[in-house]
């Protein structure tokens, strides 16, 4: 794997959504508070701000103990958020291969179903994050059907990023679904969200089976 090719990957897909990037910024180019901070990309756009730290792979993440520190401090500056970009698929272990099987159609379809019937019965943290499983399964089947590398270890915001520059998802879309992104770790590592949870899992499901249907639309013959 070429990283440098990789990087401007990763920045060329924000370019496409309208930022004006930076590849390797230097520490002059950098917000006040960043100053110091290992940024690989810096994204403006308008009063927007991004700090992308982009890493070879999850270990390579794992082993880096400033990303929580970043992302708690640039989360907290207004106009500013901190992303995330993991280039190389991670591969899984034998053991993790016996049992670890991508969703069917059904199955996501199933995820959707299920998260409407915890809804129902007012469960709606749990809903959220089964409604997520199904949507990042559809994700991996639009991005493969596209013939975009997805598997194991893709990182979700990366997915939602190749998603919109390549045009399967609007602009409204992608940010709906950019804050339901947070929604979901904020709730899996046992945080408060302030979303509406309700409007989540219908976002969820309506763009999910969408992009489940547009796959199945691009692997039929011409």
């Amino acid at each position: 794997m070429d990283f440098d090719e990789e990087l401007k990957r990763v920045a060329d897909a924000y370019a496409k959504q309208g930022y004006q990037v930076t590849i390797r910024p230097d520490q002059q180019s950098l917000p006040a508070f960043a100053i110091g901070f290992e940024i690989e990309i810096l994204c403006k756009r308008g009063t927007e701000g991004v700090l992308v730290a982009v890493k070879k792979n999850r270990d390579e993440a794992a082993a880096d103990s400033n990303l929580t520190r970043y992302a708690e401090l640039i989360n907290a500056q207004e106009g500013w958020r901190f992303d995330l970009a993991v280039v190389e698929d991670e591969k899984p272990s034998p053991k993790e291969i016996d049992w670890a099987e991508d969703f069917s159609e059904q199955e996501i379809d199933k995820s959707f179903t299920d998260a409407a019937a915890m809804m129902g019965l007012g469960y709606l943290r749990p809903a959220i994050i089964t409604a997520w499983a199904g949507f990042e399964a559809a994700m991996r089947l639009r991005l493969r059907a596209a013939g975009e590398r997805a598997g194991w270890g893709s990182v979700p915001r990366t997915m939602l990023n190749e998603l919109y520059s390549n045009g399967m998802i609007n602009v409204a879309e992608f940010r709906e679904l950019e804050a339901l992104s947070r929604v979901r770790n904020q709730i899996a590592h046992g945080f408060t969200s302030q979303n509406p949870e309700e409007e989540a899992v219908r976002i969820l499901r309506e763009v999910g089976n969408r992009l489940v249907e547009e796959a199945r639309e691009a692997k039929l013959p011409a």
